[in-house]
């Protein structure tokens, strides 16, 4: 994961496989760099990501839903490939839907 700050915005590349023990760091990656920017908008490019095995993405839509329900502003994850797109799409909840763009 590669993190940047524009406007106030954290911007994650992401890129690689994950699975439960890379979404465990990758959750306290960002919560560190959330209160170290002191910012709450967040913007997930996920153009080269690969997921590898069920319990990977299960953990990473979990964070991602808690992000979506505790900050104001909702995490925006762009470049979803269309499979992915279709896992965000199956998982969110009408209260809490992703921001996919």
């Amino acid at each position: 994961m590669n993190a940047e700050i524009s406007n106030n915005v954290l911007i994650f590349d992401l890129e690689g496989q994950l699975d439960f023990e890379t979404t465990l760091q990758f959750k306290t990656r960002c919560h560190e760099l959330m209160k170290v920017r002191n910012t709450s908008r967040m913007v997930f490019n996920m153009e080269k990501l690969k997921f590898v095995g069920s319990s990977g993405i299960n953990h990473f839509i979990k964070i991602l839903k808690e992000f979506n329900s505790k900050n104001k502003e909702k995490p925006k994850l762009c470049q979803l490939s269309s499979e992915f797109e279709r896992l965000f799409k199956a998982y969110q909840t009408s209260r809490n839907p992703f921001e996919i763009y």
